[in-house]
């Protein structure tokens, strides 16, 4: 679910809105499977969406979706800059890890990569 709330999250703020299809397209998935993942999501009032109509994110949803991405661009960050990973490799790298990432190892490149940027 959170790779379904990043990608919203940055579809929204390049194009102010979102579409089932961009975001299947984003994600590379089948329009059906992100249809039944959005249900889950606005179940959880992590989003608003009328049917086939644009999907925006709630207040709670936006907010969990930039700290998800902050989380992606950090261990990216780290990737790219301190262990010299190419940006593609450590963009790939990043959306894997930072699901599995525990919050204190989290915290620590946190505050590692404060000081080095």
């Amino acid at each position: 679910m959170e790779n379904y709330l990043e990608t919203i999250y940055l579809v929204e703020k390049e194009h102010g809105h979102a579409h089932i299809k961009d975001i299947a397209q984003a994600i590379k998935i089948s329009m059906p499977s992100v249809n039944q993942a959005l249900k889950k999501l606005k179940k959880a009032k992590l989003l608003d969406s009328k049917r086939y109509g644009p999907v925006h994110l709630t207040e709670k949803g936006r907010s969990v979706a930039e700290k998800i991405f902050q989380r992606h661009k950090i261990i990216s960050d780290f990737l790219c800059l301190v262990l010299g990973a190419d940006r593609r490799t450590a963009e790939e790298d990043a959306c894997r890890i930072e699901h599995i990432l525990s919050l204190s190892t989290f915290e620590k490149l946190q505050s590692f990569m404060a000081t080095k940027t």
